[in-house]
């Protein structure tokens, strides 16, 4: 497997066992990002940070996603497998102005750092004062916390297009009942599951290694995959 090593990736995956979904997302951003410091990968677009973890998840785990889709109508559950590079990167994030009741508020796309600084408590309404980067009334500048409810409302529909390529959907068709629905695909939550499962297995090859050897961890990652396999290959019943 290309990207980084086995020992660094068990350290993602032991990181990220206990954390919300916001924060493994930027667990994994960071590993995806080396380069980058979490502040500054923190403060980047939603759609920016799952474009660097789609191509991180195809520089681990090859080209193709599976996933599993179930059909709102009959509750089948609908089997993909589709190449990650239909993913295509939506516009980049900017901007959005919206003018009402006389009002004007300039609204920024959503980060990652907005996400760990809300609170369960009303946390549609904290988005949106967050991501207020200019407000006025008739002219007038307002603090984000003073304007209208149903104004925030609003601004809570448009944040969609701050970022387009934060949202992916899928277009998906039941084989029983031929319902047509768009399912919502999070590249966070299915490079998790993967990492998860490549995890526990790594776990079993090196208990099974350090049984027939007595070689400690840090020795059997050391080994190259190939390597580690033929061993593993060797020790099989």
């Amino acid at each position: 497997m290309p990207g980084p090593g086995a020992a660094q990736l068990l350290e993602v995956w032991e990181e990220g066992l206990d954390q919300e979904p916001a924060r493994r997302a930027l667990t994994l951003l960071a590993a995806a990002c080396p380069q980058e410091t979490r502040e500054e990968l923190a403060g980047w677009p939603l759609g920016r940070r799952d474009a660097a973890l789609l191509a991180f998840r195809t520089e681990l785990f090859g080209p193709d996603l599976d996933a599993v889709a179930q059909c709102p109508d009959c509750g089948l559950e609908v089997e993909l497998s589709f190449p990650a590079l239909t993913l295509a990167a939506g516009a980049p994030a900017q901007a959005v102005t919206v003018q009402r009741d006389g009002y004007e508020v300039t609204l920024r796309a959503v980060t990652s750092d907005d996400l760990l600084n809300l609170v369960s408590a009303d946390a549609p309404t904290a988005l949106v004062h967050r991501c207020v980067a200019a407000a006025t009334a008739s002219g007038v500048p307002v603090e984000p916390a003073a304007l209208p409810a149903d104004l925030v409302e609003a601004l809570g529909e448009e944040l969609a297009r701050t970022d387009p390529a934060a949202t992916t959907e899928l277009a998906l068709e039941c084989p029983d009942c031929s319902r047509q629905w768009l399912a919502p695909f999070h590249i966070a939550s299915c490079l998790w599951a993967e990492l998860h499962h490549w995890a526990g297995r790594m776990l079993l090859d090196i208990d099974a290694l350090a049984r027939a050897y007595g070689w400690s961890e840090h020795e059997i990652l050391a080994l190259a995959p190939r390597r580690r396999q033929a061993y593993l290959e060797l020790v099989a019943p």
